[in-house]
């Protein structure tokens, strides 16, 4: 990134350092570090940063959400567990001609394996006798369960799985129409995503672990480098889609 951007912070735990460390060393300046005790506002963002990158806590999301749209502040959400409202979230950024780039992980590594799922899918719906279902794994800190990138990878192969309708957790008897989410809170894991596909003669793992927060932050920084002069909602499918065009015309 050749432009030096005046980044906002929304959480300034360890996930909010990670990205600050990022942007730094991407040659970004950090204007405003919103928390508890420094709340966003609309009177605070009125220092008209190019963007702000909130990691924060599903209660307050829809809330934040609106005051980026209000003061046409481009945002990368990183917050989970406020999915149910999207619709609202898609009707403000329409209303106020807002930014706003969402995903549920914004590890590149995460990335490269929900393209891998792009390409397996359609053989897998061909092939009725393997059965899928996707494990993950997160400190006990975490408060959503099952993760949102668990959601977004089940929501996948469900789109790609006609014998599929939707997605669940374990917690009542195997129903084959289901896909199966199986979630663990356990000690100081980062996050550990398992797409598990069974046969009769072969047990197939695609695995995703994240050994900190580094990636994490480093597709956030690099999501608020590529929404600069955008509008509308946008997803990390949509800038990879970009980045691969310009691979392929290359």
């Amino acid at each position: 990134m050749s432009i030096s951007l005046r980044i906002a912070i929304a959480g300034t735990g360890r996930m909010g350092e990670a990205v600050e460390a990022c942007a730094h060393a991407r040659g970004h300046d950090i204007i405003a570090r919103f928390n508890r005790k420094n709340p966003v506002t609309e009177a605070a963002l009125e220092r008209n940063p190019d963007v702000v990158i909130d990691f924060t806590q599903p209660e307050v999301a829809l809330s934040h959400i609106t005051k980026y749209c209000r003061t046409k502040t481009a945002a990368v959400i990183g917050t989970t567990g406020w999915e149910d409202k999207m619709e609202e979230v898609q009707h403000l950024i329409h209303a106020h001609q807002a930014t706003m780039i969402y995903s549920s992980n914004y590890s590149l590594g995460i990335q490269m394996l929900i393209q891998a799922l792009h390409a397996i899918g359609p053989l897998l719906d061909a092939l009725p006798e393997f059965d899928v279902a996707v494990h993950e794994s997160h400190h006990t800190a975490k408060l959503d369960s099952p993760s949102g990138t668990a959601i977004s990878l089940a929501a996948n192969l469900v789109e790609n799985l006609q014998r599929k309708y939707r997605w669940g957790n374990s917690s009542t008897a195997y129903d084959s129409s289901r896909l199966e989410i199986v979630s663990t809170r356990l000690g100081h894991v980062f996050g550990q995503h398992r797409i598990m596909i069974d046969g009769p003669a072969d047990h197939i793992v695609l695995e995703h672990t994240a050994k900190n927060r580094g990636g994490f932050a480093l597709g956030a920084v690099r999501a608020a480098e590529w929404i600069q002069g955008r509008t509308g909602l946008f997803s990390m499918k949509d800038m990879l889609a970009e980045w691969l065009a310009h691979s392929v015309d290359k």
